[in-house]
């Protein structure tokens, strides 16, 4: 039966179950290039000759579940709160399941809140080419460590109206078949072309572990490389955040323009998620595998934008 791990935003990923033909079809082999052309998508925290740091699926969307969980709790609250004077007034059964109904979604709209609010500002996830290693930061704090070959990378795909995909990371079990724990990278597409973007997306960190960061880097140009400011040691600005949401759409200026109606309150909410959340910390154990050389002439990290 499957059931779902503690990585997702709301529900988490589906775990405890067979691969399905669509991971199947759509699974990376390390040793072959995935696209002519890696890209990084705005998720870079660090990168050096040890390791590549980026920010999680659920990074570029922050603020989103919080300002509808806000919104669904205060319209449900308003509801229950106008109801209870009726209720005290006079007692009337279909009143009382309509204000427990109300109740139960003002806590849902309570939890979604906090599912994105009082959490952490982002999940890295680090790629370690010495070690062969791959280390994701939970959302319960605690750290998943797997082998680079051991992961079964591929592109995954739900219907939610739309055709979402982005790329994964399997943790299998012992039988090599059943998946045991999921996580997954920064962008999430649809469509063919959005296919294409994932592959340029997981291109990126494949040819790093494969071949290094000068030849990666050689293949981003004339693409500059832009990292993410400092998430690692401070908290963004409500300026990035607002950057950050209206980048989704970058290259479409006229729904970029339309889009701020979600897009400000949006950020609104992303600064309250990131001024209630706390920065992540790598453990020791973690920092002692990843250790970088004071000499590395390939350091990149929120100071460089090129």
């Amino acid at each position: 039966m499957s059931t779902f791990d503690t990585q997702g935003m709301v529900a988490g990923y589906k775990v405890n179950r067979p691969l399905n033909a669509h991971e199947q079809q759509h699974r990376f082999n390390i040793r072959q290039a995935a696209s002519d052309k890696p890209h990084y998508d705005l998720s870079l925290i660090k990168l050096n000759s040890t390791f590549v740091e980026c920010a999680d699926k659920w990074y570029p969307m922050r603020g989103f579940v919080a300002m509808w969980g806000a919104a669904f709790a205060s319209l449900f609250g308003y509801a229950f709160w106008a109801g209870m004077e009726d209720l005290f007034n006079t007692f009337d059964f279909f009143a009382v399941v309509l204000s427990l109904g109300e109740f139960t979604l003002f806590l849902a709209g309570l939890y979604f809140f906090t599912r994105d609010a009082f959490t952490y500002t982002h999940y890295p996830i680090r790629f370690n080419r010495k070690n062969r290693q791959v280390y994701v930061f939970r959302r319960d704090g605690t750290v998943l460590k797997a082998g680079w070959e051991d992961i079964y990378w591929t592109i995954y795909g739900h219907n939610i109206g739309t055709h979402d995909l982005y790329v994964v990371g399997h943790v299998m079990n012992d039988d090599k078949r059943t998946i045991k724990e999921t996580f997954a990278l920064s962008t999430t597409d649809a469509g063919a072309p959005g296919e294409q973007n994932l592959r340029s997306l997981f291109e990126f960190f494949r040819r790093y572990m494969e071949e290094g960061p000068g030849p990666v880097l050689d293949a981003l140009k004339p693409t500059p490389l832009i990292m993410l400011p400092g998430i690692d040691k401070e908290k963004e600005s409500w300026r990035f955040g607002w950057e950050v949401l209206t980048l989704s759409l970058n290259g479409m200026l006229v729904l970029q323009v339309l889009m701020q109606i979600f897009f400000l309150p949006m950020s609104l909410f992303r600064w309250i998620v990131m001024r209630t959340s706390k920065i992540p910390q790598w453990p020791q154990w973690v920092e002692d595998e990843c250790r970088i050389d004071p000499d590395d002439p390939w350091v990149r990290d929120g100071r460089h934008r090129a």
